[in-house]
């Protein structure tokens, strides 16, 4: 089998490959799945799979590997920073890990720490295989990801794997974020495969393979349509996933330094850093060299702007923030990547600039790259701007696309009660308060209990009642003055001469109809 490629759905033509896939329960054809039958079917040709090993994953969350493993393992490790706060695949409880197989396991052979990967906390030579999916990328720079490396390496025995998938950026446009690292051809040169590599002491099993069959499966997808999918448009970028094998060989004997870096991305990341360690002016002298750099890439410049206007927010520069989206709005509405407009289009809302942030918000929802929170969220922000201009009629309908994209049985619930209490709402401002009524109680219906919304809901309901009830009291009083009204009136006494004539021109008796 080929060991280092990126992920095709090709691979599923493989009778062994779909045999793992049902073995694993992963029975979409997407990347994600790929890569826990790439590195299951990878450690199966290699001979670690033999009842025996000792293996450790590295930020597995409560992957079905972890258990699959127990099976064909002699000793598991699971580890990740369970009990997060930031990642929603290691939220929940250590405890809870053992409890989340789809299929039968040894849990005796099972232990689930929580661990930060920068620090593996076992003795050198632990381990036969090290594994993890799509997670060594999630630290802050690129100094943490080498000593992540370097704790690999530590923790493997002489002649052990570590098997790695990690996110792709297949475009010659690099993209790095704080923990969101992805790997490029570039990347893979310096760290892996070049003369004088970042990562020593490994040999990898075979050179990457970064081929594609021409399949259609394999075209990239809007974001918003991830389900059976290989590529993915992402901030102006395709993702797709790459896998890594790597025999530990000799000894890590390089340190990490960021020459292989374009100097763009050694000011920004040190930025980043800064930023995070609440030192704003440093970061901002550091964004600011970035801006200075000869020919800068627009799409580059509007990321280095997207993180100076969150230092000068932190140092309640509003003002200095204010000229940034003003000057920065022509080149954001020919961006691709969502990440820098959602951020341009909240802060040129907070400082006041909300024409010029609907226009981004509009933008955000067409984009490939945008996923479906962005979509809904892009909506609801749209609607509050005709609201504010007290356009009903177009926040409704803004209402109703939001809605519209929410999928059943997905997170993209919870803004319901949201869209249902503000299109309540807006019937309310209208007047209509049967239909404000209606939205109100179906947010009640589904918010959560006691919850701030919900209380709301319930207040505003209690409102359109009270104001149902006055105008229904004020119409009995209205129907009850009018028949009064009609009974002294000699407009009355007038119909009554002509009822009566009337019923005489006809040969009856008029009282009848009196």
């Amino acid at each position: 089998m080929k060991f280092c490629k990126l992920a095709d759905v090709a691979d599923w033509q493989d009778p062994e490959f779909q045999e793992i896939a049902s073995l694993l329960m992963e029975g979409d054809r997407n990347r994600k799945a790929w890569e826990f039958v790439q590195v299951y079917q990878a450690l199966q040709h290699l001979g670690l799979l033999n009842g025996e090993s000792k293996a450790i994953g590295l930020g597995v969350g409560h992957e079905n590997l972890i258990y699959a493993f127990t099976n064909v393992c002699g000793y598991v490790v699971a580890t990740d920073l369970y009990e997060s706060q930031d990642w929603s695949t290691a939220a929940m409880a250590v405890q809870d890990i053992y409890e989340r197989s789809p299929f039968p396991y040894q849990r005796d052979r099972l232990l689930v720490q929580h661990m930060d990967m920068r620090q593996i906390e076992f003795p050198d030579q632990s381990f036969d295989f090290v594994w993890s999916c799509c997670a060594i990328e999630h630290v802050n720079n690129f100094h943490d990801l080498h000593q992540v490396y370097r704790e690999i390496h530590r923790v493997l025995k002489p002649g052990g794997i570590a098997a790695l998938t990690t996110e792709f950026n297949t475009t010659n446009d690099p993209r790095y974020e704080p923990n969101m690292l992805f790997t490029d051809r570039a990347w893979v040169d310096a760290w892996l495969t070049g003369a004088d590599p970042l990562v020593q002491g490994f040999d990898l099993i075979d050179l990457p393979d970064f081929s594609l069959s021409e399949r259609p499966e394999n075209q990239p997808v809007p974001r918003s349509q991830t389900l059976g999918a290989i590529q993915v448009y992402c901030g102006g970028i395709v993702l797709n996933s790459i896998a890594f094998f790597l025999r530990k060989s000799g000894e890590f004997s390089r340190s990490y330094d960021e020459q292989w870096l374009p100097p763009f991305w050694r000011l920004y990341l040190a930025a980043c850093d800064a930023y995070r360690d609440y030192d704003y002016a440093a970061a901002e002298a550091l964004l600011k060299q970035t801006l200075e750099i000869e020919a800068l890439e627009s799409r580059l410049k509007i990321r280095a702007l997207r993180r100076l206007i969150e230092a000068l927010y932190a140092q309640n520069k509003v003002e200095e923030v204010q000229q940034i989206c003003a000057a920065m709005l022509p080149a954001c509405l020919s961006c691709q990547d969502e990440d820098q407009l959602v951020s341009f289009a909240i802060h040129s809302w907070q400082c006041g600039l909300e024409a010029e942030a609907n226009q981004l918000y509009a933008k955000l929802e067409t984009l490939p790259s945008a996923n479906v929170d962005v979509i809904i969220q892009s909506r609801l922000q749209q609607a509050r701007y005709y609201e504010k201009q007290e356009n009903w009629e177009k926040a409704l309908e803004l209402m109703g696309k939001a809605e519209q994209e929410i999928i059943p049985g997905t997170h993209t619930e919870v803004y319901k009660p949201k869209i249902y209490f503000r299109t309540g709402h807006i019937y309310e401002k209208l007047g209509k308060l049967a239909s404000a009524i209606r939205f109100y109680r179906m947010a009640i219906r589904i918010s959560p209990s006691d919850s701030e919304l919900q209380l709301a809901c319930y207040r505003r309901l209690t409102v359109c009642l009270q104001a149902e009830l006055d105008q229904e009291r004020e119409r009995a009083a209205q129907l009850e003055a009018t028949n009064r009204w009609m009974q002294t009136s000699k407009f009355w006494k007038l119909r009554s001469v002509v009822v009566g004539v009337k019923a005489k021109l006809q040969g009856r008796d008029p009282s009848p109809s009196l």
